[in-house]
């Protein structure tokens, strides 16, 4: 009986890899079976090691680990060399992510002894996703395109009933004679790393007159990509193109090349569009692919490794990707994100209309600072007009300036009006716009004319960024482009439970706020009043911390409702000890007023902290306190509602500290801050 020798090549797959064995266990046949392990970085070898153990009487096989990865072709060339001791009759490549069937190998081998003309065959291959439709019965190539036979469609549209003659075979699943390996025990060509062996084996078959043939009664499934789809763009993109140019320039011709890729490059623009490049790299990107086909022979390990670590505008490895950041340094958010970014391994640029806190960004690595005092000055002058932010543009030729000085691969503004015009008015892309609040849900309804300004804003942008679901919302009604959510996050291991170093007897009720109308610290006192008057037996105390243009108004209301030996104005407190402020929190309270809460990053504080809150109902604090299990949502205005809430918490301390663990457990499995700094740096690598 003819034997087969079945070269099933691994990768960091031991799952596919096993599920395809256990497919094989059934197979009819006399066949031996090779995984070659191609340098796994996981636990691969010992898993399949285990498997072939358990199952060697029942299946002729063994494993071939190798000591790299040596892609694709190479790979499966080194286990046909290996296998070449067993001087087999016949060859099968099969991909580590199919399963098969028990007849199709011996049907095969049955037609290739009726049909010594087709030297090479394929199985019909199926979706395993859904086995009623067809990926492929081979194909053909024309002009350097290939076409799929029967690609999505049934059994019932094939119109042959035994075999299809093919000009193109995938590798997936490659049946073929021994003679057609070369003097070195080689099949495929090792011009290309990863992808493009099939289409450069069709053609080479092609061209010597070999004949290849799809068994339509032969069926395999395959999982389509199961094992590269993580890496589709924008790497595995370039060099899917950059192998198909330099195939067919080599196989066709100088002459020919030059024509075809004239032709090809509409389609591939549009195609690059589709699969997700950014416009304003698409032309950068086509240049780049036209180039290094041009010139290149061959597509290396490392040109794969290097492509897939790049983004759409393929920044070469040896310089550090450039952000220039359009932020108020005063901001704290401002500060942990220009930090972290430059902590990631970028060159950081923050560009500011204010000119406070120099000291902090200078003893940051990797950080240059473009500082104005444009802010302090329009608070000098304040006048309250309609027009005053043009002052914001003033320094329009200077962010220029430093654009052609620092040379960024993206330029990111943070606050969608000032920073963001700033940003379109430079000319430069790709734009980033990062939305947090009061410019996505105030701005655009002063106006008209701040409505379009809003517009126009987010239509020269590359990329919109939101600090939250609610707020992406809410600008979904001034654009049609995604917007990322890139949460503001919390440092879990900054804010964390603090043991407490209080009077235990003391009930303390607290909050982080800007001190004004809108954010309802007045509310907050008028609550407070309530749990005092209710709770005659607790010790109870109310810390404000923050300062703002309310702090004399706030006072005298504490004064009027004899209260100011429990409520403490605390002023603003520096950044490094709100984590300690907010452990001695037996609830933390957030009543805003405002429609504009986008995100609430002090109540995911006081959650990170374990610390149970109350908050009103606005958008942006349902959507991060899950009402009932880290605290409660309040109607906003609603001082007895709160005081309800409170005194819930207070007076039940079972109830207190499951609120905090819960909260605790919300933060750290939706908003650390470090997996915000991840999707930030997702999107620069989409961009850059």
């Amino acid at each position: 009986m003819k034997k087969t020798i079945i070269i099933i090549l691994n990768w960091n797959g031991a799952d596919d890899t096993i599920a395809c064995l256990n497919s094989i266990l059934a197979l009819q046949g006399n066949f031996h079976v090779l995984v070659v392990d191609n340098g796994s970085a996981d636990d691969s070898v010992e898993r399949i090691g285990v498997w072939m153990d358990a199952h060697k009487d029942s299946v002729s096989c063994e494993l071939l680990p190798l000591d790299r990865n040596y892609g694709f072709a190479m790979g499966n060339n080194k286990g046909i060399a290996y296998a070449r001791k067993y001087n087999p009759d016949y060859y099968l490549l099969l991909n580590n992510d199919t399963e098969v069937t028990p007849d199709f190998l011996a049907k095969l081998v049955a037609f290739s002894q009726c049909h010594p003309e087709y030297r090479v065959l394929t199985p019909k291959i199926h979706y395993f996703s859904d086995k009623t439709k067809i990926w492929n019965c081979g194909g053909k190539l024309s002009l350097g395109f290939r076409k799929y036979y029967y690609a999505g469609q049934t059994d019932a549209d094939v119109k042959e009933k035994e075999y299809l003659p093919i000009g193109f075979v995938t590798g997936c699943a490659l049946f073929f004679s021994p003679e057609l390996l070369d003097s070195e025990g080689r099949l495929l060509t090792e011009r290309f790393f990863f992808g493009e062996e099939d289409f450069e084996f069709s053609m080479r078959m092609n061209a010597q007159g070999i004949k290849m043939a799809c068994l339509l009664s032969s069926v395999i499934y395959h999982k389509v990509g199961g094992a590269t789809n993580k890496n589709m763009l924008p790497g595995k993109t370039y060099i899917y193109y950059l192998n198909r140019f330099i195939n067919v320039r080599q196989h066709y011709g100088n002459l020919f090349y030059t024509v075809w890729s004239l032709l090809y490059r509409p389609y591939i623009m549009r195609t690059l569009i589709k699969s997700g490049c950014p416009k304003c790299f698409v032309t950068r990107f086509i240049k780049q692919l036209y180039a290094d086909a041009k010139l290149k022979e061959y597509v290396t390990a490392d040109d794969f490794t290097s492509a897939l670590n790049s983004g759409w505008g393929r920044i070469p490895k040896e310089r550090k990707k450039r952000i220039m950041i359009l932020s108020d340094s005063s901001s704290d958010h401002t500060k942990r994100w220009v930090k972290a970014i430059a902590e990631s391994g970028y060159d950081v640029a923050l560009f500011s209309l204010n000119n406070k806190d120099y000291d902090y960004y200078r003893n940051l690595e990797n950080v240059k600072l473009y500082f104005y005092d444009i802010f302090g000055k329009i608070k000098a002058q304040r006048k309250n007009g309609h027009f005053e932010k043009i002052s914001y543009l003033k320094p329009i030729f200077n962010l220029r300036r430093h654009i052609n000085e620092f040379k960024p691969d993206i330029l990111h503004a943070h606050y969608a009006t000032s920073y963001g015009m700033l940003g379109v008015l430079s000319g430069f892309h790709p734009l980033i716009i990062s939305l947090w609040g009061s410019d996505a849900y105030l701005f655009p309804k002063v106006s008209f004319i701040h409505r379009s300004l809003f517009k126009f804003n987010l239509l020269k942008a590359d990329k919109i960024l939101s600090t939250s679901c609610c707020m992406a919302r809410e600008v979904a009604q001034y654009t049609k482009k995604d917007i990322t959510v890139t949460p503001f996050g919390v440092d879990v291991d900054k804010f964390k439970p603090i043991s407490q170093t209080t009077d235990k007897d003391v009930i303390t009720i607290g909050t982080v706020k800007t001190l004004s109308y809108i954010y309802g610290i007045d509310t907050l006192i008028d609550a407070f009043a309530i749990v005092v008057d209710r709770c005659r037996g607790m010790n109870l105390r109310l810390n404000i911390a923050g300062d703002g243009p309310e702090l004399e108004n706030l006072k005298a209301q504490t004064e009027r409702l004899s209260l100011t030996d429990k409520v403490n104005f605390l002023g603003r407190i520096p950044n490094d000890s709100v984590p300690e402020f907010l452990s001695q929190l037996d609830v933390y309270a957030a009543l805003s007023r405002s429609d504009s809460e986008s995100f609430g990053v002090a109540v995911v504080e006081a959650m990170s902290c374990a610390v149970p809150v109350v908050v009103a109902d606005a958008d942006g604090f349902k959507e991060v306190v899950p009402d009932g299990v880290a605290g409660y949502v309040v109607p906003k205005n609603n001082a007895q509602a709160a005081a309800d809430r409170m005194m819930e918490i207070i007076s039940d301390k079972e109830l207190a500290d499951k609120m905090g663990e819960a909260g605790r457990k919300h933060v750290i499995e939706n908003y650390t801050f470090s997996s915000s700094v991840e999707i930030m740096k997702g999107v620069y690598n989409l961009l850059s």
